[in-house]
């Protein structure tokens, strides 16, 4: 960004999205969403516009990768740097959802880690503006399961149904388990296989989970607080206020430090 002499990641719309005028209005919306959170665990937004009928999205450049490559990299990960991702991204859902946004795409890729060890929630692509009326539910969802990562997302938005914040927090959950597992709670290849069995079966301890992985060291000192913040997290249960971003954020900030 020549103007203002600091490096940027741009975000392009692919050429063939650019004619359709619902993506366009996704991508637009993507930028509203992100540029009114100010956050240290969230990607900063600096500009967005169109050259040539080719639209971008200026944010923060992160140098650093995102959990799925971590995952792929080394595998599972240990309790500490668990603590560290679910306290920077549930203050992060906090903050949206005290500004009536829902990410709707929580998961490993998504969330991002700095070369210095910043957590950093990126793409709100998805992303709900819960005060905006000019996009309705039925056409958010008219593109199907597209629109998120079925492994990660709750049931109702499986589902098609209505989804707040404590939707985001059920995908930290699942995004958390597999992490420290080595692999998701659930698997299917179908995504309303996923959801029924979301809604009916119960995931298998992560303990016994992690240790049916080879690559996965054993559980450290402290871990049973992480684990039991992550079990609480995947039982769904949307009415349950503990699914409250900003009740969770503070539980973690109270809870899981060491």
């Amino acid at each position: 960004q020549l103007s203002l002499g600091r490096d940027v990641a741009f975000k392009v719309l692919r050429s063939e999205y650019a004619r359709d005028k619902d993506y366009v209005e996704r991508f637009r919306r993507e930028a509203r969403a992100a540029a009114k959170l100010n956050h240290p665990n969230i990607v900063q937004v600096y500009d967005v516009g169109s050259v040539d009928s080719v639209f971008y999205i200026a944010q923060e450049l992160i140098d650093g990768g995102n959990l799925r490559e971590r995952l792929e990299e080394h595998g599972a990960i240990g309790s500490e740097e668990a603590i560290e991702m679910l306290v920077g991204v549930a203050s992060a859902l906090e903050l949206a959802a005290e500004s009536g946004i829902t990410h709707r795409d929580i998961k490993p890729e998504n969330i991002m880690r700095s070369s210095r060890g910043a957590v950093k929630v990126a793409d709100f692509g998805l992303a709900r503006i819960q005060t905006d009326m000019s996009m309705t539910q039925t056409s958010l969802t008219q593109a199907g399961l597209t629109l998120g990562t079925p492994r990660y997302m709750s049931p109702e938005q499986v589902q098609g149904h209505a989804v707040d914040a404590r939707s985001d927090l059920y995908s930290l959950g699942v995004t958390m388990y597999h992490l420290l597992a080595g692999r998701p709670p659930f698997e299917a290849d179908d995504p309303l296989a996923l959801a029924l069995m979301q809604l009916q079966e119960t995931p298998q301890p992560l303990d016994r989970a992690r240790r049916t992985r080879a690559t996965c060291s054993a559980w450290p000192p402290h871990s049973s607080r992480v684990r039991l913040s992550t079990v609480k997290l995947t039982v769904f249960s949307p009415s349950c206020s503990m699914s409250l971003p900003g009740s969770f954020s503070r539980d973690c900030t109270t809870h899981l430090h060491l």
